[in-house]
Order: C-alpha cells, then structure tokens, then sequence
C-alpha cells in the first residue's frame, strides 16, 4: 500500500477510534461529573505528556539517523566495490579477470538477492561473504613488484576493509529493529497519555471530540512514522539497492 494513503488510514482510523470513545465517554459521562478534577488532570496530563514526547522525540530522531546512516552506508559499500574493480586494472591479466568478474558477481548478488531478503526480514544468504572473500583472497595473492604496484595493492586492501565494514553495518542494520521493550513504553505511552487526557471536562462536545481526536491524530501519526523507519531497508519508504545498481553500470563505463 502506498505510504501516503497507509499513513492516511492509520490517522483516520486513530482519532475514528477516540472519537467514538469520546462519544460514548460524554453519554455516561457528562463533562460536568469531570470538571471538578480538571486541576489535577491538567497537572497529572503536563508530567505525563511531556515525558512521552521526550521518549517518543529520542526514538524517532534515533531511526531517523539511523535511515540516513543506512544510505550512507549503501553508497559506501558501492564505492568500494567500484574501486575493487578499478584498482584490479592493474593485476596480472588472470587475477584482473577473476577479481573483476567477482566484483560484477558481488554487485549483482547484493541488487538481485540479498536486498529482497533484506526486504523480507529472512537470513540473508551467505554467498555475498563468499564473494567477499575471495576477492580478499584474490587481492591478497598478488605479488607486486614496483612502488606504483604496491600503492595500488594497498589501495585495494583498505577498500576491501571499507567493502566489509559497510557490508556488515547494512546487513546489522536490516535485522535490528526497535526492541519489543521500546514498543511497549511507546505503545503504553500513547494509551497512558489518551487515558489522561480523557479524564478532563471539557464543556461542549465538538470542543471534547476536537482535542481528543486532534491528540489521537498526532500521536498516531508519530508513532506511524517511527514504524515506517524502524527497518531502512523494509516497508513503504524503505532504501532502494540505487546505490550498487550504479557500480553494476560503473563496470560497464570502467570495461
């Protein structure tokens, strides 16, 4: 479903929800049994309130960083891999094939498999570290023999390293969501937050309906947010495989 009419649904759906709570609270409850503790609601509401934004605040600036990280973090897993494979220009005619052929390999693995298991939430195959390695074995069998050779070899070493950092982080980061702990305090705290906020009198029902509903919309929309962020490479705005598509068209321009 697009994301723009999930998010539209959640919203809704959310302050429908408290609405008609709210209409049923106003039949058995008239604001004017409830007046009498708006004092106290109110001071109880602030405390409240406040602590769940300031949680609600630190997790979604946390996945957002955590989104953006991850995008970063595709780019510099392609990066690498293309200059894998411009360094091996420089290899013995075997060497420069099979390491060339494997970055080609490595790319296409990560684009065609690895990101739709990612998408998933499934073990991610472990052919994408087989590759790896052999092009690190590969690299490492190579013998060169003037200072240019090995300036090159070396260049090669610290972009296989940057190669299998980033591939680690993009593979931790696909599996680790927000723990079941936090999602109970976020869900928790929403209910505890509307709970309160029901306890007030407030006179007139469309005033009633209006806060209660414009409350429940916010919230809902935030936590929806968090939901749609919490894996980057899952759900609606998830990150694409751009990145290593464009090595895949960078070895076809390198030849």
């Amino acid at each position: 479903m697009n994301v723009w009419l999930l998010g539209a649904v959640v919203v809704v759906g959310a302050a429908i929800l408290a609405g008609a709570l709210a209409l049923v609270q106003q039949r058995f409850s008239p604001p004017e049994t409830r007046e009498p503790y708006n004092e106290v609601a109110g001071s109880v509401f602030e405390i409240v309130s406040v602590l769940y934004a300031i949680v609600l605040a630190f997790v979604l600036i946390a996945v957002w960083e955590q989104m953006s990280e991850a995008q970063r973090t595709s780019y510099a897993e392609s990066a690498a891999v293309v200059e894998i494979y411009w360094d091996a220009q420089n290899l013995p005619d075997a060497q420069r094939v099979a390491v060339q052929d494997l970055c080609v390999r490595y790319a296409d693995q990560v684009v065609n498999v690895e990101w739709q298991q990612m998408t998933d939430h499934v073990e991610v195959s472990p052919d994408g570290w087989t590759i790896a390695d052999t092009i690190r074995a590969q690299w490492s069998s190579w013998s060169p023999t003037g200072d240019i050779e090995n300036a090159v070899k070396e260049d090669g070493r610290d972009q296989i390293r940057v190669l299998y950092n980033a591939r680690a982080e993009r593979l931790a980061t696909s599996q680790d969501g927000l723990s079941g702990v936090m999602w109970l305090v976020l869900i928790a705290g929403a209910v505890l937050v509307m709970g309160v906020l029901f306890l007030f009198g407030i006179p007139g029902r469309a005033a009633h309906l209006a806060v209660i509903t414009a409350a429940a919309s916010m919230i809902a929309l935030l936590l929806f947010s968090v939901w749609e962020l919490e894996y980057p490479y899952a759900r609606a705005i998830a990150i694409g495989p751009d990145a290593m598509v464009l090595a895949l068209e960078r070895f076809t321009q390198i030849g």
